[in-house]
């Protein structure tokens, strides 16, 4: 039993599991040699998968991580060696529907030197169902690798999410988060990177959108270890209806992060007076020789803007939904699928137009 304090997520039990049967790993193209990518469950050179120790971290809470540990019924391992890079992402996808509600995904993702990898895990729902999500992925970031990590998340408000996400990265490693929330009732979401040597990077572009009655918890966190280390968190959202969201901003620079620099920012639009917004951007340091910005705002749509698009013949909800979109745009064209985009784009403004 689990209770969330800001969100209220009062009594919660865990759902019955089931298999999850369908087909989730979907390739465009025949993998280069080099690479090893199974199915969680089908692992069995478990000597090039470094199963993380999940003693130092929270996520979403220790029980959320025990639990897929214990019972997760998908996943992938991947493995890249030294020097390999896949030119086009991997796709990942779970649909649950009325006879695979549940997805208990465990994710670890292991890359060697200069090695380079794009992976996108993209979660739906029939209309219907009553589905739950409860995810972890582990990423281990080597020396001058670079892995993109992009979740779509728009399963249907009857359901729950949670998801954590936790990566280390090597000197001059980078990897990438972009994370897409759009749906479900309760959905919590927690990203740890830890920049452990020299030169690591990690940066993370998310956007929400939240409607009815949603409820979403978003953590992101950037620890700086490695001197030179370089961080940028970028978050922004709308809020309508009877929504709530909190967002967790953490830039933690230890000892020995010396001239590093972090920076975070959210930026959410307030639709209806009847939302609630919490931001608590935080910033650590222990280290004296850094750079460190924080910065949230939130606020409703301008007066301005919108006289000046209804002046051009658009309806207000046509004015509010071109202004949302234009704000999600930056993040959302970093994603390399064209189909998945059109997809995202449809999502939103079918929320927007219909509230």
């Amino acid at each position: 039993m689990i209770t969330w304090k800001r969100i209220r997520l009062d009594n919660f039990l865990f759902p019955k599991i089931y298999d999850y049967k369908k087909e989730f790993i979907r390739l465009e193209e025949e993998l280069p040699l080099g690479i090893r990518l199974d199915k969680i469950y089908d692992t069995i050179d478990r000597t090039k998968i470094n199963w993380l120790s999940t003693n130092e971290i929270n996520g979403l809470g220790k029980e959320f991580i025990s639990f897929v540990n214990e019972f997760y019924n998908s996943g992938i391992s991947l493995y890249l060696q030294k020097d390999i890079k896949i030119n086009k992402p991997l796709v990942i996808e779970f649909n649950m529907d009325k006879e695979n509600p549940t997805v208990i995904d465990k994710n670890i993702i292991v890359a060697e030197p200069n090695s380079e990898a794009t992976i996108i895990f993209h979660y739906s729902t029939d209309d219907d169902i009553e589905a739950f999500h409860n995810g972890f992925t582990e990423i281990h970031a080597k020396e001058n690798s670079t892995i993109t990590i992009i979740k779509v998340q728009r399963v249907n408000s009857l359901s729950h999410n949670f998801d954590t996400n936790i990566a280390y990265v090597k000197g001059e490693g980078k990897v990438n988060w972009i994370s897409v929330e759009l749906g479900s009732h309760i959905s919590g979401s927690d990203y740890t990177t830890f920049l452990e040597e020299e030169a690591s990077e990690s940066n993370l572009s998310s956007i929400y959108l939240g409607d009815g009655n949603r409820k979403m918890d978003l953590s992101y966190s950037m620890i700086h270890k490695g001197p030179r280390s370089i961080s940028n968190i970028e978050t922004r959202g709308a809020l309508m209806d009877n929504s709530k969201k909190v967002f967790r901003g953490n830039l933690d620079f230890k000892k020995g992060a010396r001239l590093s620099k972090g920076a975070e920012e959210e930026y959410v639009l307030l639709l209806d007076p009847t939302v609630k917004s919490d931001s608590i951007p935080a910033l650590l340091c222990e280290e004296d020789d850094v750079q460190g910005e924080h910065a949230a705002s939130a606020g409703q749509i301008s007066e301005s803007q919108l006289f000046y698009l209804m002046s051009r013949g658009l309806s207000e909800r046509e004015a509010k939904k071109l202004i949302i979109e234009g704000a999600f745009r930056p993040i959302i064209d970093r994603i390399p699928l064209e189909g998945l985009k059109q997809i995202i784009d449809s999502e939103i403004e079918r929320r927007l137009m219909n509230a």
